[in-house]
């Protein structure tokens, strides 16, 4: 089934078939059946009930060989154990989407858990699509379809929203929140313990919807992590994504900085940025999301701010650049045709134009349309504070011209209307026109709105991949021959992917002495106990010569030894001057493979200044997670110190994440620290954990 099919299965069914249905005022599937007629559902209706009898107008029917053949959807609500078989019995008569809203699954135990497979095994040998179970149900005013099980009415409007919830209960906040904000409704669903139909799915039929603009999902799991990135960076329309339960569920004590770093809502976070996806953390702030995105395409930075007051101008200039946006002057001749609204010329007309003692709302309209009209400027933002009492009615007559300047100019013409709380509740009432009350809220949804619009630009060129085939056989041989923990064997690994590392030696003790390193040296402690070697003092760096290197040798192995397997002391050849950073990367549980990169050495875990993708990353991608990093200016080079080489810091993290999507094997792994220098990026510390390779892949 395409998605298209999937669409109309589930939004704009042939006819509905409710299970569970009777005549009691206590019988919650009876409001699935009133809400289809409150919908005006244009298909036929058919019920299922353990007893016959009728509801409003509909006979209850009692046994499934009393239904008509090709049924489109069935919206199923009865005790959980009765579910599979009823989904067996839909399946025999050709029905091929449900909707199973019963709860008392896999949520209430190990019982539940078993009739939840139950269903889905049913489901499978028919073909069927379904959603929840332990879901609310379907919603779409454009479909005329209303099968949620608590009673609503279709007063939604209809327009380009369109919603999945993991939860009833927030969803239908949701749909509270876009009727108060005028918002239209596409599409609405309740998609509970997604045994089926999951977030990925909804993605894939919402780009295919031609009434949906924008998508906005209520997640509290991920199902399929990689799954829902390649949906999320394959639709066309604007995403954005509420993801709740963001406390780690536990850490432990991590292998490696990298899993301390890269905890489960940094991935999600990483994750929603990198496939182009706008991720927010209230409903309030998903609302202001959607307004700007209803707005025409914001096309680039450049904003004219008109405020009616000297303050607002201010606060509009802070909250402009916090938002990324440029505020270019206004050319003269604009500001020529409008001097003559002006009582004064006590006030600097700039951008954001004050409009200081100017009481004129015809001369407010000119202004405004002035600046929609002009070229040089990708929107228009107007902060107007009145009191409604006294300028109401003339202050709404700005909603209405704002609406026909967006649409005469194709670009945002923002409204941020400061007023009373009665106000603005009766300005929603009367006009569809989104506006907003906060400017703050105001510049920073239509700074996320713009970067949607970036991000649909076009793709950049493609790559080619680094060259890891060598360095995965390596990781491949060390797990096949047990290694759990890779440590100084690591430096073999990367030298096969082709990253810069120092000359080095294993040594355990002054017996192992002279190697072929040359001077100067640092010596270094390899131990799978010490973890943070520099602040147990297993780190020296600089000898000079033989002598200098034996006693050091001695004095570590004492302290430290005795050494395991792969375990010893590193003399390693001095890597040039330069500043730290952390390279690394683990496989996450829901979403695979993950890099990391950021400002590393002692320090790593006290700044967390860390970037985080999927992996593989391009190089353009890795530029970005270089650039988002506040340590980024130590590579311009602070207090002259010569720059660092970003490019070749760009270039490891690149075959870094190459390697760990490429091998499964690798679980974790750190380059802590990478010296980057005006000629390279040198890795002088690597430490590896290992999984048993699969036994499919051969050696």
């Amino acid at each position: 089934m395409n998605a298209t099919e999937v669409l109309h299965g589930f939004f704009a069914p042939s006819s509905v078939l409710v299970v569970g249905v009777s005549d009691s005022p206590r019988n919650l599937a009876r409001h699935i059946v009133g809400n289809l007629m409150e919908f005006r559902f244009p298909g036929a209706i058919y019920l299922i009930g353990r007893r016959p009898g009728f509801l409003y107008g509909h006979p209850i029917r009692t046994s499934f060989e009393d239904l008509p053949e090709g049924i489109g959807l069935a919206v199923i609500l009865t005790p959980a154990p009765t579910v599979p078989d009823i989904v067996d019995r839909c399946g025999a008569k050709g029905i091929r989407y449900a909707v199973i809203q019963s709860g008392g699954f896999r949520e209430l135990g190990e019982e539940g858990a078993r009739i939840e497979a139950r269903v889905v095994a049913a489901a499978r040998r028919h073909g069927m699509r379904f959603i929840g179970p332990n879901c609310l149900g379907v919603l779409s005013p454009p479909g005329r379809m209303g099968a949620v099980f608590m009673p609503v009415k279709d007063y939604w409007r209809h327009g380009g929203v369109s919603v999945a919830s993991q939860s009833g209960g927030v969803g239908v906040t949701y749909l509270y929140g876009l009727a108060s904000e005028n918002l239209g409704l596409a599409r609405f669903a309740s998609i509970g313990n997604k045994d089926d139909m999951d977030e990925s799915d909804f993605l894939r039929v919402f780009d295919a919807d031609p009434d949906t603009r924008a998508v906005a999902l209520y997640l509290e799991s991920i199902a399929r992590g990689r799954a829902f990135f390649e949906a999320l960076r394959a639709c066309r329309k604007p995403v954005l994504v509420q993801k709740a339960n963001r406390t780690p569920h536990s850490q432990g004590v991590a292998f490696s900085h990298t899993a301390a770093l890269a905890t489960d809502d940094a991935v999600v976070d990483a994750a929603i940025r990198q496939a182009g996806g706008i991720r927010v953390r209230t409903m309030h702030e998903m609302l202001s999301r959607i307004k700007a995105l209803m707005l025409p395409a914001v096309r680039g930075p450049r904003l004219a701010v008109i405020a009616r007051s000297g303050g607002h101008a201010v606060l509009a200039a802070d909250a402009a650049a916090d938002a990324g946006f440029a505020l270019p002057e206004y050319p003269p001749e604009y500001l020529a045709s409008i001097a003559g609204s002006f009582r004064s010329d006590v006030i600097r007309r700039g951008n954001p134009l004050d409009l200081g003692d100017l009481y004129d709302f015809e001369a407010y309209a000119r202004i405004l349309e002035g600046a929609a009209a002009l070229p040089g400027f990708d929107a228009v933002v107007m902060v107007h504070e009145y009191f409604a009492v006294v300028e109401g009615e003339e202050s709404r007559k700005l909603i209405p011209k704002a609406a026909e300047l967006a649409r005469r100019f194709d670009k945002p013409v923002v409204l941020v209307l400061v007023t009373d709380e009665r106000e603005t509740a009766q300005i929603k009432r009367l006009y569809d026109y989104p506006f907003f009350t906060s400017l703050e809220d105001a510049l920073m949804a239509l700074g996320a709105a713009r970067r949607v619009r970036e991000r649909g630009a076009g793709d950049a060129p493609a790559e080619p991949s680094p060259d890891v085939g060598a360095a995965v056989t390596r990781v491949r041989a060390l797990a096949r021959s047990g290694a759990r923990e890779v440590l100084a064997e690591g430096f073999e690994v990367l030298r096969a992917a082709g990253v810069e590392v120092p000359a080095w030696a294993l040594v355990r003790s002054t017996a192992d002495l002279p190697v072929s390193v040359p001077f100067p040296v640092a010596a270094k402690v390899v131990s799978r106990r010490a973890v943070h070697k520099t602040e147990a003092g297993g780190v020296v760096l600089g000898l000079a010569g033989p002598e200098d290197l034996a006693r050091t040798v001695a004095d570590l192995a004492e302290r430290f030894g005795p050494f395991g397997d792969g375990e010893g002391v590193l003399v390693q050849a001095m890597a040039p001057q330069g500043t730290e950073w952390i390279v690394g990367g683990r496989r996450d549980d829901v979403f695979g493979p993950i890099v990391v990169v950021g400002a590393g050495g002692v320090l790593v875990e006290v700044l967390k200044d860390t970037a985080i993708r999927l992996a593989p990353v391009s190089m353009a991608e890795t530029r970005e997670m270089i650039a988002s990093l506040k340590a980024e200016p130590l590579l311009r080079g602070v207090r002259g110190a010569p720059p660092g080489d970003r490019e070749a810091l760009a270039r490891l993290v690149v075959t870094v994440a190459a390697l760990l999507h490429a091998c499964p094997e690798v679980a974790e792994m750190d380059l802590n620290p990478c010296i980057v220098h005006p000629a390279g990026a040198t890795v002088v510390d690597v430490r590896m954990r290992l999984v048993p390779p699969d036994p499919a892949i051969r050696p």
